[in-house]
């Protein structure tokens, strides 16, 4: 008899402690998606600025080829235009199918900057040239596109929205929009330009997401 009560009893609080834990998470989670909704995303653009400034250092390298060196400018001519071209694709996609919040955009090589406590200086404006936009509002949340976990095989290249310590959230807040990449490869292995219809459809899945997040989960 004993030895039942005690079952009993390990079995509600374990059932009340999982209750209290998804409880919190969903109060946190309603918490984060009105906080964003009244504040900023800022979406950090990928540079690929390390690529890009290892092979500009490759192309002035007296002790390599001349045909080294000229490959190597080649390669940095067209890493620059590929990269402005996924920013220029990724930001447009945000300024036209993005309402849940507003957006500001800076490349991520000037994540230190807004670590530091720097509000200004550094946002992007439409093509991508410096503007005089200040974050004057917190807390904000930033938009990386990465890996989900790049530690996983199972992993994903998506948009991960993190809070303004670059924390990733959690369920169930939708804080990952998967990015089709796959299709994307296969495209452009028969020459088909769709870049801007994968992270456009990514965009605009992200942002029904967080309305429908927001109409499901109560706020605190």
């Amino acid at each position: 008899m004993l030895n039942r009560l005690s079952s009993v009893l390990i079995t509600l609080l374990l059932f009340w402690g999982s209750s209290a834990a998804g409880q919190m998470k969903n109060e946190q989670a309603a918490t984060n998606l009105e906080q964003l909704r009244q504040n900023v995303l800022v979406v950090r653009l990928p540079s690929q600025s390390k690529k890009i400034n290892a092979l500009a250092d490759l192309a002035e390298k007296t002790e390599v080829s001349t045909q080294e060196r000229a490959r190597a400018k080649l390669q940095w001519e067209t890493t620059k235009a590929e990269a402005r071209a996924e920013a220029m694709i990724i930001q447009a996609s945000f300024s036209n199918y993005f309402d849940y919040a507003p957006v500001l955009f800076m490349y991520d090589y000037a994540s230190p900057k807004l670590t530091k406590g720097e509000r200004t200086g550094f946002f992007l404006d439409k093509n991508l040239e410096a503007s005089d936009a200040v974050l004057d509002q917190e807390p904000f949340y930033i938009l990386d596109i990465g890996y989900t976990d790049p530690s996983n095989s199972a992993r994903s290249f998506a948009f991960i929205i993190k809070d303004q310590s670059y924390q990733s959230l959690s369920a169930p807040f939708p804080y990952a929009q998967r990015i089709n990449t796959p299709a994307l490869a296969f495209d452009q292995l028969l020459g088909r330009n769709s870049m801007e219809k994968y992270y456009r459809k990514a965009v605009i899945r992200l942002n029904k997401r967080l309305y429908r997040a927001a109409g499901r989960v109560p706020t605190p």
